[in-house]
């Protein structure tokens, strides 16, 4: 399709409303912002000269940038914690916040409903931090459920510490192997999967010393709880009651803040939409010129949502505001403006490995539509299969519907469609060409005629990226380039003389002495080299080189031969379509070879589906690569920039 159309758009307005036309801006979400006074000290944003204008043309003349940014982190913690308490799951809801609300009252509300519900909410964690610690007594008790007698005095000795360590079984074989070092009675009470628990008994003057021992044997201590009195079952008992009776506490906490839910719901939400919609208006400002009274905006609109941002501030706004409404295209602007691409649902996949390359710039011609055809004409072409196609597309299929991967997964499948279609052409069905029968050729039996096909392949995709290119610097009034340049209208007819001057040799379509063509390339080569006097003659410029004509003629010099060079390389370079495609059918009869030696049924199956996963995969991400290259060096190199800027516009839910 096409990039599409932007509109500049200026807007000024009373600082009072300042907040409220930012709100709208984002609210709308198409204004791609620019930076007001680079643009107004450029002097590409101009005000008409009537009565309404004159206060914003005198406060034009000293304006200053927005710096009065505001921080939101503190806003942003508190509504994060209630959406926490209360189970919200935050959304941005765009439809019923406006732009009339008042921030901080909102924020008040927040805040008073925060400092209500954080001392229940603090109380909740500390309960719930003591039910872990308890449950974790619980565990390391249990390791002394065999000790059938009051632990107790064992729990709170005045000289003695009894301690519990959990070690590896091979660190326990190093400490039994030095009992006679250890300043402690150790027993073996229990063993854990690869662990042993070992029980330390120590006067508790040797705290330090029994640390470094069981330091060095990486241990992990396991608390005991103190004030506990019976056996360790009697205690494990009661500190389950105590859990429960906690846990009864909780809920009752929970209950609490539960029935405050139902109230605070719509401000909390509310709050988190706003808070949102404020972090965006910020964004906007950071881009706004100043004045006394009036403040400046500045962006580009995509033409087709110029009439909606305009009534919506129009409708609101009335006569307190100016808009100042241009073409883009109109003049050139600090910024050139953004590139929105605009492609049909089968091609749009393909923005994504133009992506790779770089945007269309706003003054030429969006390339998706020829790349998506083409890419996966070249991609069919060489890895044409009937079967092995709609495996790819099937995966396709699945990334884009099951992973949510829309662009990898949409183009996966269109290649597996076009692969598909090749297959049909050649007839193969999973690599064997004896299903189906051919409807178009057979590689394998025909390889002169698959390279000459490609080289056709390469000489019109050729011949379509010089269209493209003479658009663009038609687009661009580049009368050097488009004119005399290499992959202007003089290297497209030289172009197309050599193919001809090729094919004429070898076939003898018409007869001609080789001299002509030989002496017409001669022209347009020399032409090319005094493009730009020639160029410049033409404009009227008053100098014929814009550096010296030593470097200049010396550059075109080498220009000639690259052109030369390039010409005929860029061509030939198509040949591997054919290749592949050979390559791919070629493959395919060697695992079918293999198959046949193994002699065995299943063998032979076995062999002939690992072939395929090989092709689908290997293969398949060879010819993925080849077709990418082909694309960007022989065919994007000659006519697409890719230095466009994308269009972002300031929007909530983005």
């Amino acid at each position: 399709m096409a990039v599409e159309r932007m509109k500049t758009v200026g807007i000024v307005g009373n600082i009072t409303d300042m907040d409220k036309i930012c709100r709208t801006i984002v609210l709308n979400g198409s204004m791609h912002m620019l930076n007001a006074l680079t643009e107004i000290n450029s002097n590409y944003f101009k005000l008409s000269a009537s009565e309404e204008n004159i206060e914003a043309i005198e406060e034009s003349n000293r304006l200053v940038p927005y710096n009065v940014g505001k921080d939101y982190g503190k806003d942003e913690q508190i509504i994060k914690a209630l959406n926490e308490i209360f189970d919200f799951k935050p959304s941005k809801d765009t439809g019923s916040i406006g732009i009339d609300y008042d921030y901080q009252k909102l924020i008040n509300a927040v805040e008073e409903e925060y400092g209500a519900v954080k001392e229940l909410w603090d109380e909740i964690e500390k309960k719930n931090k003591l039910v872990e610690e308890k449950k974790n007594y619980i565990k390391n008790l249990s390791y002394m459920k065999d000790i059938n007698m009051d632990i107790s005095p064992l729990l709170n000795l005045k000289y003695l510490r009894l301690r519990l360590f959990i070690i590896s079984r091979e660190n326990f074989g190093r400490l039994k192997g030095n009992y006679e070092n250890v300043p402690s009675l150790v027993l073996k009470i229990a063993t854990k999967d690869d662990n042993v628990i070992v029980m330390s008994v120590a006067p508790q003057y040797f705290d330090e010393e029994i640390e470094r021992l069981f330091a060095t044997l990486n241990y992990q201590e396991l608390k005991l709880p103190a004030g506990y009195t019976g056996t360790a079952q009697e205690i494990i008992e009661k500190l389950t009651g105590e859990i429960k009776n906690i846990l009864n506490e909780i809920k009752d906490l929970k209950d609490l803040v539960q029935k405050r839910r139902g109230d605070v719901s719509p401000t909390i939400k509310k709050a988190y939409s706003a808070l949102e919609l404020e972090k965006k208006v910020e964004l906007v400002k950071r881009e706004a010129a100043m004045g006394k009274r009036l403040f400046f905006l500045f962006g580009y609109v995509p033409k087709s949502k110029v009439k909606r941002l305009q009534k919506e501030l129009w409708d609101y706004f009335g006569s307190n505001i100016i808009l100042v409404i241009d073409d883009a295209p109109a003049r050139e602007m600090a910024k050139s403006p953004p590139t929105k691409f605009k492609n049909s649902w089968i091609i749009r996949p393909f923005e994504a490995l133009i992506r790779m390359y770089g945007l269309p710039s706003y003054n030429e011609i969006d390339p998706t539509v020829f790349f998506g055809l083409s890419y996966m004409f070249l991609f069919g072409a060489m890895f044409g299969d009937l079967g092995q196609g709609f495996v790819i597309l099937l995966g396709g299929l699945y990334l884009t519907y099951k992973k949510k991967r829309v662009n990898l997964g949409g183009v996966l499948s269109r290649l597996g469609g076009s692969s598909m279609i090749f297959g049909l052409l050649y007839g193969s069905v999973f690599g064997n060409e004896h299903l189906i029968p051919a409807l178009f050729i057979r590689p394998m039996a025909n390889i002169n005629t698959m390279l000459i096909l490609a080289i056709g392949l390469g000489v019109i995709l050729m011949t379509i990226s010089f269209l493209y290119s003479l658009v663009n610097n038609w687009k661009r009034r580049n009368i050097e380039e488009g004119i005399f340049g290499r992959e202007g209208l003089v290297g497209f007819l030289f172009f197309l003389t050599l193919i001809f001057t090729v094919v004429n040799y070898f076939y003898n379509l018409i007869e001609i002495p080789l001299a002509v063509p030989i002496i017409i390339m001669a022209v347009l080569l020399l032409l090319n080299v005094f493009k730009e006097p020639i160029s410049n003659l033409i404009i009227g410029s008053n100098r014929l080189y814009k550096e010296s004509v030593v470097d200049y003629y010396t550059e075109a010099g080498f220009g000639v031969i690259e052109t030369l060079l390039s010409v005929l390389s860029n061509t030939i370079s198509f040949i591997r379509v054919g290749a592949f495609a050979l390559n791919h059918a070629g493959l395919y009869l060697a695992f079918e070879t293999m198959a046949e030696m193994i002699n065995s049924g299943i063998g032979g199956t076995l062999i002939l589906i690992l072939g395929n996963i090989v092709i689908i995969g290997l293969e398949g991400l060879i010819v993925f690569i080849q077709g990418l290259r082909l694309e960007y060096y022989e065919l994007f190199s000659r006519y697409y920039s890719g230095d466009g800027v994308e269009y972002a516009p300031v929007r909530l839910n983005n």
